[in-house]
């Protein structure tokens, strides 16, 4: 008998000692998110930026590589991820820790930008000094309301011409919101400012945004115009009015410094002017982190007009980092070169330029100053069956 409760005895410190080393599960399906110490970023936002779907098993790899995206925003001094129990076993809620970087952005933003134009003189297009125009910008975001912000940008010839203009309303944007509208209107003289025509001299748009499985819905309404005497391209299509639909796909964060991923684009917008003339955008850009810290963007662009008309933009960018503190970027160079083209029945233009830029940001405040070199006039090349 004494061996028999001896037996039982041995067996039972066995199978505690067992199910006392089984491993607790180390995945659990999402239930809910909670965010603490911030209000820069809300639970839709997490799931957009983490591109979360129904059901999703939380592992471990997830979720370290779900903590470096959310700090990888540039927005957070620090970042704490941790589970508890959900409301039945197999669920977990995600609990969010973010502690503020001050010196990154408050809860309001405000920035400017100051560029210089330089190009080589032409008889055409002479002048007594090599900067050609300049460039004031401002932006701002939170400042009078969490709803609102705006951006304001104009370029100057240096005879004092308006040669670029841009009001916006609900730009710019500092991350990924679920329900966003934003109201543009811009002005291009094309042969001063070349390469930001992309195929009209005025456009004004108004369009809302709405995050739907890791894609942006955009639906609005758009009117490109080539009818104003400086703001237009010649003998190009000469408006097209109506709606406008689009999908977006961008896997990239926004933030100060771009991080790797894409941005796909297309839109539609069918003319209610020139039913023959529909306009197609559609838009690549990549970047990459090809050495540390340094990033590599490249972009193309096609705006399609019709059967007839077809605009390009192509940039290759460069950004490298200067100031790296204890407390995150705080400052970058960046390099590029930009082309395009543009094609219409006989016409063809195409030129090129290259931009240099300085960028600093330092808690609510964000500043850029450029400077933009043109090469050869892109209006040289006309006319091929055309008049310049």
């Amino acid at each position: 008998m004494t061996f028999l409760r001896t037996l039982i005895f041995i067996a039972t410190g066995l199978a505690a000692q067992a199910f006392s080393q089984t491993p607790a599960p180390s995945q659990y399906e999402l239930e809910s998110i909670k965010i603490l110490g911030t209000t820069r970023i809300s639970e839709s936002q997490v799931r957009e930026q983490l591109r979360i779907k129904e059901h999703l098993i939380m592992s471990d790899e997830w979720m370290v590589d779900a903590r470096a995206k959310i700090l990888g925003l540039g927005l957070f001094q620090d970042v704490m991820f941790s589970l508890k129990k959900g409301s039945k076993p197999g669920l977990a809620q995600l609990v969010i820790r973010a502690e503020d970087d001050e010196t990154v952005m408050s809860d309001w933003a405000m920035g400017g930008e100051f560029g210089l134009t330089m190009t080589e003189p032409t008889p055409e297009f002479g002048s007594d000094s090599a900067f050609r125009g300049y460039k004031f910008g401002l932006v701002a975001r939170n400042v009078a309301s969490a709803s609102h912000r705006a951006a304001v940008a104009a370029d100057i010839d240096s005879r004092g011409n308006l040669v670029y203009g841009n009001v916006a309303y609900g730009l710019p944007r500092f991350v990924s919101e679920s329900i966003q509208f934003d109201s543009a209107v811009t002005v291009v003289e094309p042969k001063e400012r070349y390469y930001e025509t992309e195929g009209f001299g005025l456009k004004i748009q108004s369009l809302w945004t709405r995050q739907r499985r890791g894609f942006e819905l955009l639906y609005g309404a758009a009117w490109y115009s080539n009818t104003h005497t400086r703001y237009r391209l010649e003998d190009w299509p000469a408006a097209v009015v109506g709606p406008k639909l689009g999908v977006v796909r961008e896997t990239r964060f926004l933030g100060f410094f771009p991080k790797t991923g894409y941005r796909a684009a297309v839109s539609l917008m069918p003319s209610l002017v020139r039913r023959a003339e529909p306009v197609l955008e559609t838009e690549l850009v990549g970047t990459f982190l090809p050495i540390g810290t340094t990033a590599f963007t490249v972009k193309a662009k096609a705006i399609n007009i019709g059967r007839n008309a077809v605009s390009t933009r192509a940039e290759a960018k460069l950004e490298i980092p200067l100031t790296m503190e204890n407390r995150g970027l705080r400052s970058l160079f960046y390099i590029g070169i930009r082309n395009g083209q543009d094609h219409y029945k006989d016409l063809k233009i195409s030129g090129t330029e290259a931009v240099a830029g300085f960028r600093y940001h330092s808690t609510g405040f964000i500043g850029d100053l450029n400077f933009i070199a043109v090469g050869e006039h892109p209006w040289k090349k006309l006319p091929l069956g055309g008049s310049p």
